[in-house]
Order: C-alpha cells, then sequence, then structure tokens
C-alpha cells in the first residue's frame, strides 16, 4: 500500500479527485472563464452605453460631436468615473471608441434609435398628416424634408422631422414617388393619412398634376393646405 501510494497512477488519481471536487465548489475551469467573460461583457456594455449618452449629450444641445467627444469623455473619466476608466485603460489603443469615427457611428446608432422610437408610435396613430418640402444643400443636391405630425397615444399631437431624402429631379411625380417610397419603406400604412402641407407652388400644391393630387389619389380623403413655413428644429 505505502509503494501504491507513492506511485504516479496513485498520485494522478488524488489529483484528479482534488481537480473534481473543486471543481463542484468553484465550477469547471471553462464555467469559471465563461463567468469571468459574462462580467467582462457586462462591463464593456457599460462603458459603451456611458460613451453612447455622451454622444446622446452632444447630439441633443448641437454641440460638435468629432472636436469635443474625447474631451467630455476625458472630463467624465476625472471626474471619478471608475468603470468607464477601467474600460479605457483596458482597451487596445485602436479599440477605445473615442475616435471620431467611433462616435460618427454612435451618433448614427443613436439616429437609428430613435427614428425607430418615432415610426413605432406613428405606426400606432389611427392617423396622421405629412408635410413636405425641397432643397439644395450645399453639394448643389436637391433633397426632400419629409415631416410627420401625428396624435400620441396620451393626446399630445407631436411633430417630427423623419428623414432628408436625397431626389432625382424635383418634378411632381419625382417628389410623389420619393413620399410613397419612404412610406412604404417605413411601413407607415398611407391610407391613415387625413393631411398634406405644402407650399404654394405648383409642384406641390397644383390640382390637377401636383403632389397633393397625386396623393389623394391613394387616399382622397386627405385635406390638403398651404404651409407658409417649415420649421427644422
Amino acid at each position: 500500500m505505502k509503494i501504491h501510494a507513492k506511485s504516479d497512477i496513485h498520485l494522478l488519481s488524488c489529483e484528479a479527485e482534488m481537480a473534481a471536487a473543486t471543481a463542484l465548489q468553484e465550477g469547471s475551469v471553462i464555467q469559471q472563464l465563461q463567468q469571468i467573460n459574462d462580467e467582462e461583457k457586462l462591463k464593456n456594455r457599460m462603458a459603451i452605453k456611458a460613451l453612447i449618452r455622451c454622444t446622446h449629450f452632444l447630439a441633443r444641445r448641437h454641440i460638435p460631436h468629432t472636436t469635443n467627444f474625447d474631451k467630455l469623455i476625458d472630463l467624465i473619466v476625472s471626474c471619478g468615473a471608475e468603470d468607464l476608466k477601467g474600460f479605457l485603460e483596458r482597451a487596445r489603443l485602436n479599440a477605445t471608441y473615442t475616435s471620431k469615427v467611433a462616435v460618427v457611428e454612435f451618433v448614427e446608432a443613436v439616429g437609428l434609435w430613435a427614428e425607430e422610437c418615432l415610426l413605432k408610435r406613428l405606426r400606432q396613430a389611427s392617423h396622421f398628416s405629412i408635410m413636405a418640402d425641397e432643397c439644395t444643400d450645399v453639394t448643389t443636391t436637391e433633397e426632400l424634408s419629409i415631416f410627420f405630425r401625428w396624435v400620441n397615444m396620451d393626446g399630445q399631437p407631436v411633430e417630427h422631422c423623419l428623414d432628408i431624402v436625397p431626389l432625382k429631379a424635383t418634378d411632381a411625380k419625382t417628389i410623389y414617388s420619393a413620399l410613397v417610397e419612404f412610406m412604404k419603406d417605413k411601413n407607415i400604412q398611407i391610407s391613415k393619412l387625413v393631411g398634406m402641407g405644402f407650399d404654394g407652388a405648383a409642384t406641390f400644391s397644383g390640382k390637377h398634376n401636383g403632389v397633393q393630387s397625386l396623393l389623394k389619389k391613394i387616399s382622397p380623403h386627405a385635406l390638403s393646405y398651404t404651409a407658409i413655413a417649415i420649421s427644422y428644429s
């Protein structure tokens, strides 16, 4: 028995038994790694959430994000944001998410989230009105701004700009097609359209070939009115 107790087979068996007992108490190596991995994921998600909130803060206050984002993060870390500080210290130099490229992606992500929230409320509305106008940007690209007005579930009327889409041309049929295509793409029921607000130009308000007359062919009960100005705020 003494000889057997010193043998390699016996020693290996004892180690295996101890490892099995430890695994029952602390979990297997894979389980421990998984647990650490989950904790790391949670910390990373909390840090990314903080970065997105900073992006949202800048966007809501119309503060240039590409030139102020990294400075805002430095300020927050210096004020004691330990989780964010730890994340930035652990991250590789090419993966700190504080670059201009990263903040632009954050802005796009926040924009998509905000759009989906607005579309969800718009789809729940029993009816809505639409306003639109075309303009030319600094690159001489023709664009169409699209606004919707509806009543929320709490009974409060709201108005939001949901998109600015490029136009191939500025004739009534092209603008009409852009509006219809937008509503179909966003799963907005055109049958709920009850009002249209356009400027007095014949392209929009023409009784026979204007955008409003074309929309009335698919939503005959919709009323058309002339808007003096559209707010972009």
